[in-house]
Formats: C-alpha cells, sequence, structure tokens
C-alpha cells in the first residue's frame, strides 16, 4: 500500500526519449513509437564534412517511421535511408513518393499534404506547412514539417524559413525540434537563425525545445579559420529564447547528445505555454524573403 502513491505518480508521467543525431537528424523515442527524422548518416556530402562522430545504424536500433521534410540532398539522402534499421513507414511529401520507393528502405511509403494525417502504428503524423525553396533539379515536392502525437506530441520542423501560419501551432506541442541554421557560414534563404527560431518558439509554445541544424555540416576545412556558424547557433538560441521565450525549457545537444522530457500526463496543457497574446503573435512579414512559394533561390543559397 505504501507503494501506490509513488506509482501513480510514475503512471501519470510520460517520457520521450530524443536524441540529436546531427543536422536535421533526430530519433524520438517513447514505449510505444520511435521514429527518426531527416535520415542523414554518412560522413560528408560533396564539400561538406561531418563534424562529430558518424553515427551508428546499429546502435540506432529499428525505428516504426522515418520522416522525411523536403528533397534537399541533406535531408532527404538515399545512402543514408539505405542504412536505416527496421521497415519502418517512410512519410514524404507528396510528390516524393516514386523516389523514396526507390531506396528501397520499405514496402510502405506515405506521401502528404499540409492537413494530412497517417496513423503508424500508436502514432498520429500529421503533415503541416514550411517555407522553403525548391531546386528544380529535385523531385516536385513542397517542404513539410510534421506534428507526431504519441503521448507527446512533438513538432518537427523540417527546414523553414519564419512564417504567419506557424501560430497555428500554439498550444499543440509539447516538444519541438527547431532548426537554428544552415549548413555554412550563411544563413541563406528559407532558414531559421538562432533568432528566428527563438520567436517561433514564443508563438508556439512547447514544453521543450531541442534546437536542429546545427553543428554537424560544414565545408571542409572552414572550421579552422571560422567556427562560429559550426558551434555558436546552438548556444545562441538558447541566449536567445531566454529572452524571448523564458518559460520554454530548452535542451542544446551536441551531436549524438540524448535527452529524456518528462511530462505530466494528468496536465492537459503539458507544460505548454499557452499565453493567448503571444500565441497569436504574428510573425514579421518583413523576415517572409525566404523565396518560399517554389521559386529558385539566388545564387549560393543553400539547402
Amino acid at each position: 500500500m505504501p507503494d501506490e502513491p509513488v506509482e501513480a505518480a510514475a503512471a501519470a508521467q510520460i517520457e520521450a526519449r530524443v536524441r540529436f543525431v546531427g543536422h536535421a537528424t533526430v530519433l524520438v523515442e517513447t514505449d510505444s513509437f520511435r521514429f527518426l527524422t531527416d535520415p542523414f548518416l554518412r560522413a560528408r556530402l560533396g564539400p561538406l564534412r561531418r563534424h562529430g562522430a558518424l553515427p551508428d545504424p546499429d546502435a540506432l536500433g529499428d525505428v516504426d517511421a522515418v520522416l522525411i521534410s523536403h528533397a534537399h540532398p541533406d535531408h532527404f539522402d538515399r545512402r543514408s535511408l539505405g542504412r536505416v534499421r527496421g521497415r519502418p513507414t517512410l512519410v514524404v511529401p507528396a510528390g516524393l513518393g516514386a523516389a523514396a520507393t526507390a531506396t528501397g528502405l520499405t514496402q510502405r511509403v506515405v506521401e502528404l499534404r499540409v492537413g494530412q494525417s497517417v496513423r503508424v502504428g500508436d502514432a498520429s503524423i500529421t503533415a503541416v506547412p514550411a517555407r522553403h525553396w525548391r531546386s528544380p533539379r529535385r523531385p516536385a515536392a513542397a517542404a513539410l514539417g510534421y506534428l507526431v502525437e504519441t503521448g507527446i506530441a512533438t513538432y518537427f520542423a523540417g527546414d523553414t524559413g519564419p512564417f504567419d501560419e506557424l501560430a497555428r501551432l500554439a498550444g499543440r506541442v509539447d516538444l519541438a525540434l527547431l532548426p537554428v541554421w544552415s549548413w555554412g557560414p550563411h544563413l541563406g534563404p528559407g532558414h531559421l537563425d538562432p533568432a528566428d527560431a527563438a520567436r517561433v518558439a514564443r508563438t508556439i509554445g512547447p514544453s521543450v525545445v531541442v534546437p536542429i541544424h546545427w553543428g554537424t555540416l560544414y565545408p571542409s576545412g572552414l572550421h579552422r579559420v571560422w567556427s562560429r556558424a559550426l558551434t555558436e547557433p546552438g548556444p545562441r538560441f538558447a541566449a536567445a529564447a531566454a529572452r524571448l521565450a523564458p518559460g520554454v525549457d530548452v535542451r542544446v545537444l551536441q551531436p549524438g547528445q540524448g535527452t529524456t522530457v518528462t511530462l505530466d500526463a494528468r496536465d492537459p496543457g503539458r507544460g505548454r505555454q499557452r499565453n493567448s497574446a503571444v500565441a497569436g503573435e504574428r510573425l514579421t512579414r518583413s523576415r517572409l524573403r525566404c523565396n518560399d512559394r517554389g521559386r529558385r533561390p539566388h545564387r549560393g543559397a543553400q539547402p
């Protein structure tokens, strides 16, 4: 009998174990579901070199779903998909299905458009908008984010610039995986910088944010003379979030590191930031210079 209050408290908690594999690749695991985002598991991509340990697919283990946000090669890497373990459902933007099927990873490839959902095991996966440029040499698939609901609601932003529709996620997100940079010394269009990402965190009000899309891929040798764009975006995001979204728990992870997110299952708000004035805030329209409607970006733009 004395143990019952402790057992009841434990049962009232829900957990997600989060590992920042690197770049936009994150492994999220609950008791009943494991998913991997935009797997990039190689040491290099063209002139880019990986910093941090090379991921071990066996250590990552089998996954139930793989989410692909868009067709750029640092997010949709066929060779990395071939190394993913298990027979997961591969969820991709509409238009990317044929290329995804050709990877041979799985028999089940699901294409989604904004607002569409698919059920995979115990999880509901919904496609949400993103604002990012398309490459004319890649499959004609718009960039997406995803909201994965499996006890804990996880928002994976993929690659995006700021835009007003992000406010529709306010109060719906427990854990946000927000990109805070690109892959080189310059940000390029269709991305969030650390301050942008902090504003997004303030707008959607998650309980926990893990910054992604930083600290991993960088032009070969450049870190020896200019490392700030490689090493600083995560800490800069944490500092900006402390000012702009002080109620959000920021977990800055280096590639390969993990954290456990624990929330109270009895709390319908899960500790999310529900200030209606903040949740309804419009992101500044002047920052929407992202070439986000399928137009080709200017020369030198980054994926």
